[in-house]
């Protein structure tokens, strides 16, 4: 026994925990190293360490040290670390003889202190359900322990609490499974019946050849007591290549089927004849199995002489059979037939009647996760599996015949071994009339879509579904399931994370017993509540007063019911989840209505929590720009392979809550424009809800200015953004926004900007230092008071990463770091260089190629209502300007153009009458303005001769900044028709010529 002594345990894994722990419980002071912080290691892990840390197990996590190897006299090194594994250099440069502690030596402790019979089970696939059913028949007579992935225990750990906790006078026999990563640990063990299931080829990742795999998992060959039986499946061809060679007793099991392994280039084949067979098998689908059990004459593990097991003394020992019984089993599959004969095998070698076997075999009614029934749901079955690789698959299947349509639910197949997911999905593709995969690895808890399409790829396409939880998996299976049909999930995660996977089960389930009516959900924010309700797998209805909704095919395409045209007491009475918009929390007539109803009331609040930001998101803010650079971005991230959610709503600009909602639904990488009214706390509230990790000011002019506020107070909203995105990309040529770049780590900042231009004209604005509040000069401008800048007191534009060379309203050569390439844009302007600019620099900062963001942004088609061109001759432009900035920029793309310039201002600023004064001074380069709204015509008298008038607009109409009415945009823009000649140009400028200008013109 190692006692008291000071010992120095490597690795803190599945081997290193309980070699400290045993070593601990015999006396000894145990100090844990491992490279691995805490937080870095599996919860499970986590939740071990705190157990023996209360045992008096020290630990030091983070590194390997050289005074702890100076402290201990004695070391164990868990047998994961590598040979090569600097810290094994550490050991052998101490000049201290330190005793080594080995596996074996573990094992030989663990088996003198437990000294109970024990049986051990190995192999690839089927390990665990015969584990159980060996235990099942076992405990009919004494008194077990049982360790496997079913009671999520590692053999060793369980083998060492059963030690520590002092139970082991309290149990007749331990049954544990032997899986190829804790087999080692076991080296020492004694073992009186040990089984090998099976030898196909899986965790191949970590194993140097098929052969390092079979020899790890065939060892238990080496555990085998004096007198005790190895149990071997005789159909498996690898196995029955290595029987020759055995020296000790075995039994051969199996049920005649010769099978193939093939693994890269190597082919295996053969079987070995049977001891223990079963014939005449009945396959009953799901209700199980009947068989012809026959023993020929085998060996047991009973002595003759003294009828013991694991007899040293003597040396005869008892044989049973021939034998010949038939057995029922309630557990499907013939893979059940092949489990129940292994551990017949292992019951009658142990001394077991065969009658009790039988009795005992057939009430088992098999394990979790083993073709484990779940619910019926309306006439559907739903089962789950732990099958994950295609070996596993194929035989699942043999023998079971599915009534109705099968619906296969599979999360990844990956763990931390990287399966053939190819070949899965061949083969569940030929099993399945619909398969339904999951990209989330339940193992790490990470998305891998990649996963999900390669499984695709071997199934099909046109029978293949991908999803990004089991959750959604199984709720889009009972969707599409009828009466009849059965849904089967598969995947590791049923071993690896049984209780999260049975979880989403059970949710998908019951939700589809009722639904989630939203109320108001054809507004902005209800159609995005619902959507990422339904995203999430509950079972959508919009409820509306509205008749109609442009959001209608959007709503069914994803899956939403709807109910039109009123609030339907019936939809409403059968509903689990009743969710009302922030619009109707306070009216009276819609609370009336759902008062006295059983469904849960939630609010938006309850769907931003219920719904998580699992993304990146990029939060566009700025005056100008914002709608344009956004849609460049989306389209840069869709050339990168990315999907970016899509709002599909008929507004101008993201405001409040619709960001947040937008950056929830499905996708990669989320892209939302964040507004503001001008109110201070807007952006930072609106950014920190939609888990904005990027953010991008595009640029700072004076709007929102009515009502007393401050240019500085505008500012200081839209540096808010500052507060809560990881990195900012900063327009280096807006001297305010590059201003912000001095707040901010380097890393944390991307300056973009105009390196270059060719010569055109600018219509400049003058433009304070944000350092002094000196006017600041400008060497060049490219844009109103974009350029580059510098000020007396030392400011100036600072050198941007993502740059335009040689910028035209064409296009430009776009330079990032090192490279550069030549873009060409699809809507021309200055303006949208700067918009490209800004884009290009939030992919750059997302980790996007610069191939790619040139092909997203030459693909770029355009805004509607951003210099959108609505007829040849004249030329028609309709742009949403609406602030003297974006004003003064179409004007400046539009000076010089042939012909004359026609103006129909539709706009009412939200600066007041300042904003309307100043835009009506931006036009005085036009030939004529006609001022659709009442605030563009009370500010057109300094426009002199230019204006000319229409008769409607001398009312107020238009709410807000809406400016104009339908009527008077219609008036303006048949005024401004009725003037303009063929090679003319009339501008349409303000949100009343965006609401109503297009229809109109078509």
């Amino acid at each position: 026994m190692i006692r008291n002594m000071k010992v120095l345990v490597l690795g803190a894994g599945n081997a290193g925990r309980p070699a400290a722990r045993l070593l601990r419980h015999l006396g000894n002071s145990v100090l844990v190293n491992d490279l691995r912080e805490l937080d870095e290691l599996p919860p499970k892990a986590r939740k071990r360490i705190d157990e023996m840390k209360r045992e008096g197990v020290r630990f030091r996590l983070g590194g390997h040290r050289i005074e702890d190897m100076l402290w201990a006299d004695a070391v164990f090194v868990s047998p994961s670390i590598p040979s090569d594994a600097p810290v094994r250099g550490m050991l052998e440069s101490v000049e201290k003889d330190l005793i080594h502690i080995t596996t074996s030596d573990i094992g030989r402790v663990l088996n003198q202190l437990i000294g109970i019979p024990m049986v051990g089970v190995a192999g690839t696939d089927g390990k665990t359900t015969t584990t159980n059913m060996i235990d099942h028949i076992l405990s009919s007579r004494y008194r077990t322990v049982s360790f496997s992935s079913i009671q999520d225990s590692l053999v060793i750990e369980g083998l060492v609490e059963l030690v520590v906790n002092g139970d082991v006078s309290n149990r007749d026999m331990a049954v544990f499974e032997l899986p190829h990563g804790t087999i080692r640990m076991a080296d020492g063990l004694e073992i009186v019946a040990g089984v090998v299931t099976n030898l196909t080829p899986d965790h191949m990742d970590e194993f140097r050849d098929y052969d390092e795999y079979i020899e790890r998992n065939f060892s238990i060959k080496n555990l085998i007591a004096p007198g005790g039986i190895l149990v071997l499946c005789g159909d498996d061809p690898v196995i029955a290549g290595l029987l020759d060679d055995l020296e000790v007793k075995s039994v051969v099991y199996g049920l005649g089927n010769e099978r193939k392994v093939e693994f890269m280039d190597r082919t295996f084949s053969g079987s070995a004849e049977p001891q223990v067979s079963a014939t005449d098998i009945d396959l009953m689908g799901l209700e199980g199995s009947e068989f012809t059990l026959k023993v020929s004459e085998i060996p047991t593990a009973l002595c003759s002489t003294c009828g013991s097991l694991n007899c040293e003394e003597h040396d005869g020992v008892v044989h049973i059979g021939p034998l010949t019984e038939r057995i029922k089993l309630r557990v499907p599959g013939l893979f059940n037939v092949e489990n129940a004969l292994a551990a017949i095998t292992v019951a009658l070698v142990l001394g077991f009647d065969i009658r009790d076997i039988k009795n005992a075999l057939e009430e088992f009614r098999g394990i979790k996760g083993r073709f484990e029934f779940i619910d019926h749901v309306d006439g559907v079955s739903v089962y789950m599996d732990a099958a994950h690789n295609p070996e596993s698959m194929e035989k699942l299947f043999e023998g079971i015949e599915f009534k109705g349509r099968l619906i296969i639910s599979l999360d990844n197949p990956d763990t931390l071994t990287v399966r053939d997911k190819y070949r899965i999905g061949q083969i569940l593709g030929e099993k399945a009339d619909i398969l339904i995969v999951s990209g989330k690895n339940e193992t790490t808890g990470k998305i891998d879509m990649e996963a999900a399409s390669e499984v695709e790829g071997g199934a099909g396409r046109d029978k293949t579904i991908k999803t990004e939880s089991v959750y959604a998996s199984i709720r889009r299976a009972l969707e599409i399931a009828e009466k009849g049909d059965t849904v089967l999930h598969l995947g590791p995660g049923v071993v690896n994370a049984y209780d999260n996977v049975r979880d989403d089960i059970e949710r998908a389930i019951e939700s589809m017993r009722d639904f989630t009516v939203v109320l108001g959900g054809c507004g902005n924010v209800g159609s995005l509540m619902a959507r990422n309700l339904r995203a999430r797998g509950y079972r959508v209805i919009v409820s509306d007063l509205k008749e109609s909704t442009h959001l209608e095919e959007v709503f069914r395409e994803e899956g939403i019911e709807l109910d039109l045209g009123g609030h339907s007491m019936d939809v409403l009475r059968r509903a689990g989840t009743i969710a009302i918009t922030p619009a109707l929390e306070n009216n009276r007539r819609v609370l009336d209505l759902i008062s006295g109803l059983d469904a849960d009331v939630i609010g938006v609040e309850d769907v931003l929590n219920m719904c998580p930001v699992e993304k990146p998101v990029v939060g566009v803010t700025g005056t100008n720009g914002k709608t344009t650079t956004t849609g460049i971005l989306k389209s840069i991230m869709r050339s990168a392979g990315k999907s970016v959610p899509e709002h599909h709503l008929n507004i101008q600009g993201n405001t409040e809550l619709v960001p947040a909602l937008q950056a929830r639904l499905p996708g990669d990488v989320a892209v939302v424009e964040i507004g503001t009214f001008g109110r201070r706390g807007e952006i930072r509230q609106s950014a920190l809800l939609s888990g904005v990790s990027v953010g991008v000011i595009t640029n700072i002019s004076r709007d929102h200015l009515s009502g007393g506020r401050r240019f500085s107070d505008y500012i200081d909203c839209k540096r808010e953004i500052l507060d809560t995105a990881e990195v900012m990309v900063l327009n280096a040529d807006d001297p305010i926004v590059a201003s912000f770049a001095e707040e901010l780590r380097e890393e944390r900042a991307v300056l973009y900007g105009i390196q270059s231009m060719e010569s055109a004209p600018v219509m400049p604005e003058g433009r304070e230092c944000p350092k002094c509040g000196n006017n600041l000069k400008y060497t060049r401008r490219t844009m109103g008071h974009l350029g580059d800048y510098q000020c007396v007191c030392g400011y100036r534009r600072p050198q941007p990463q993502v740059m335009a060379i040689d910028a035209s309203a064409a296009g430009f050569k776009l330079v990032i770091g090192s490279e550069m390439r030549d873009v060409k844009l699809r809507t021309p302007g200055i303006f949208n260089v700067y918009n490209a600019l800004a884009a290009a620099a939030a992919a750059w900062a997302l980790g996007v190629s610069i191939d790619d963001t040139v092909r997203g942004i030459e693909s770029f088609s355009g805004v509607r209502g951003r210099f959108q061109k609505l007829m040849d001759s004249p030329r028609v432009i309709l742009d949403y300007a609406h602030n003297p900035a974006g004003v003064r920029a179409v004007m400046q793309e539009l000076k010089g153009t042939d012909g004359r310039l026609i103006v129909v201002n539709t706009v009412a600023s939200e600066s007041g009458i300042d904003g309307d004064l100043e835009i009506s001074s931006l036009l005085k380069d036009a030939d004529t303005v006609i001022p659709a709204s009442y605030a563009a015509r009370r500010s057109s008298s300094i426009l002199g001769k230019r204006v000319v008038h229409i008769e409607s607009s001398r009312k107020r109409a238009g709410a807000g900044t809406l400016g104009a009415n339908r009527e008077q945009v219609e008036e303006a823009i048949s005024k401004a028709l009725e003037i303009a000649e063929p090679g003319d140009t009339v501008l349409i400028i303000g949100e009343g010529g965006f609401r109503y200008a297009e229809d109109y013109i078509r």
